[in-house]
């Protein structure tokens, strides 16, 4: 076993020991390598070293919530970033301070809570995620490369974190519901950025023979928490250059797969793929014409 799996090795062990599930996520990437993803992460040693030992280069990644950590995390995109919104937080006294902090490859960081059952949330317009009950992250010392950037997960400031982050201060803080009497209120769904949506779908389309299914139902499946259409993604699919040809119904099979598991879950936003027609897919003929 070579210096960098066993690294890997000893950092998921050590978080298994602290009663948090893991689970090994792609080389370099952030798609589970397991079948079911999430609902297969596991505290065992045993399940542990397997799977390091058939995936030597697989990333850890933490399901987030209790009895583990809440995350905050603060994206940096180009020239957006979540630093305003995050001090913000900070002078209105939303924001504990002195929380454990990973320093993620694009710059950004990650900042742990005590886990608590909240539910998984985006800020999207001030570049920020939450990720709580039902969600994961990488944990140093993984590696990432989108193609954007690239680099390792670091820790800057250790420690069990001793705070607890209340999301719906943060949303009501940054995104407050619209004032009026009388009025019935919701939130609005965050908007569909298609920056973040064509992600999830380029990591589709450049994704090697092996795990294709795995990451697709992965890409669906984050489409669906966050409201995106599902057909871009759908479609990067059908356009993979390094794959053996997929066909339209395997690729609804997994949109359909991917419903099913989130709405469940009850993570669902209104999306496209919950109203979608019979056929909703590009046929691959039309997709792969010039």
């Amino acid at each position: 076993m070579s210096a960098d799996t066993e690294q890997r090795l000893e950092a998921a062990l050590a978080w298994a020991a602290r009663g948090v599930r893991v689970l090994p996520v792609q080389r370099a990437g952030k798609a589970p390598l397991t079948r079911h993803g999430l609902h297969d992460a596991s505290i065992d040693p045993d399940v542990l070293s397997g799977w390091w030992s058939r995936w030597p280069g697989a990333n850890v990644a933490i399901a987030t919530g209790t009895p583990g950590v809440d995350v905050l995390d603060v994206d940096v995109r180009g020239q957006r970033s979540g630093w305003a919104a995050l001090r913000k937080l900070r002078d209105a006294g939303v924001l504990p301070v002195g929380a454990p902090l990973v320093r993620t490859p694009s710059g950004g960081m990650h900042l742990h809570f005590v886990g608590t059952d909240q539910r998984n949330g985006s800020l999207h317009a001030q570049q920020l995620d939450f990720r709580a009950t039902g969600g994961y992250v990488l944990v140093p010392p993984s590696y990432a490369d989108t193609g954007e950037y690239a680099g390792f997960y670091r820790w800057e400031r250790t420690g069990a974190p001793n705070e607890r982050l209340d999301w719906s201060a943060v949303t009501q803080l940054l995104s407050p519901l619209p004032a009026g009497p009388g009025v019935h209120q919701t939130r609005p769904r965050p908007p569909r950025h298609g920056s973040d949506v064509h992600t999830l779908a380029a990591a589709v389309e450049r994704e090697l023979k092996g795990n294709r299914n795995n990451l697709l139902f992965w890409a669906f499946c984050e489409a669906l928490r966050c409201g995106y259409d599902l057909r871009p993604i759908a479609e990067a699919a059908l356009r993979n250059p390094y794959q053996e040809r997929i066909t339209v119904r395997e690729v609804e099979a997994t949109w359909r797969q991917a419903v099913k598991r989130v709405s469940r879950d009850g993570q669902a936003r209104r999306s496209p793929a919950l109203t979608a027609d019979r056929h909703p897919v590009t046929s691959p003929d039309q997709v792969r014409t010039p």
